[in-house]
């Protein structure tokens, strides 16, 4: 016979209690029990730890002092999305359904954070946790306001994994019956206000993460390309980070490469 509480926190993630041994008299799982697999298996793997010591704490005072009201820095950097747009036109053939942009950009986001690690991390006081697991929030409008739950893994999961995870994940929110699980162990957060006609925006960071991902509107724009004007389709990339944890050049390393990945979506998706 298990506890009131035990079967109640089970409940929030989905958690099948006769498949665990538990370690109370007669094998009861308990309290421990529970929280010990919770953490096994919805947060992620820590790849390091470290105190912020020498210059990085004196920065990190300064900064906190400097800032008090705004302690994130915002960079923008403008993307081609041709090759993406022309990209999902295969896999919708591919797929037989059309996958969503959101969808696309944030494989291509999760490659560009395994080459830059060092984003996917949160900040509690003076210590910064790196971790090895890619787990991304998405900012979801529902009718109580934005909601963050979380998509975990994201680098490892197929294209139709994270398809349907994701559609998964709206209907539920706009549903009402996200569970905890839903919202615990996320690394980084992407957030896109494309659909809404927005150019570029700042977007705040979800505490304790230290960076955010801004998407905005696709829009046309004419360029000039080997001497001729050419039209491309073109989207404003808006990353806010902590200043404490990160600085600009990384930071900025890190938006170029998303770029990059973005214009250069074969790299992400392989051969279709």
């Amino acid at each position: 016979m298990v506890s009131e509480e035990v079967k109640m926190i089970s409940e929030q993630y989905d958690i099948d209690l006769s498949k665990l041994k538990g370690s109370g008299p007669g094998g009861e799982v308990t309290i421990e029990d529970l929280e010990k697999y919770i953490r096994e298996h919805f947060y992620p793997k820590v790849l390091k730890e470290t105190k912020l010591i020498g210059i990085r704490k004196v920065i990190a005072g300064r900064l906190s002092e400097s800032y008090r009201q705004a302690v994130h820095v915002t960079l923008n950097m403008e993307a081609e999305m041709d090759g993406l747009i022309e990209i999902r036109k295969e896999l919708t053939e591919k797929l037989g359904r059309k996958p969503s942009y959101t969808v696309l950009m944030m494989k291509c986001i999760a490659k560009a954070i395994r080459d830059f690690i060092e984003v996917n991390a949160t900040m509690d006081g003076e210590k910064i946790t790196v971790y090895d697991d890619i787990n991304i929030n998405v900012a979801v409008d529902s009718p109580i306001g934005l909601i963050t739950p979380v998509i975990r893994n994201v680098d490892e999961k197929s294209l139709e994994e994270l398809l349907d995870e994701y559609l998964d994940i709206v209907e539920r929110t706009k549903k009402g019956l996200l569970k905890e699980k839903d919202f615990v162990g996320g690394t980084f957060t992407v957030t896109n206000l494309g659909m809404l006609g927005v150019e570029s925006f700042t977007p705040i960071i979800n505490p304790p993460q230290v960076a955010i991902l801004g998407l905005n509107r696709i829009s046309e724009k004419p360029v000039v390309k080997n001497g001729e004007i050419k039209t491309v389709k073109v989207m404003i990339l808006s990353l806010s980070f902590d200043h404490r944890a990160i600085d600009g050049a990384p930071a900025a390393r890190f938006l170029g490469r998303v770029k990059y990945y973005l214009e250069n979506p074969g790299e992400v998706f392989g051969d279709l």
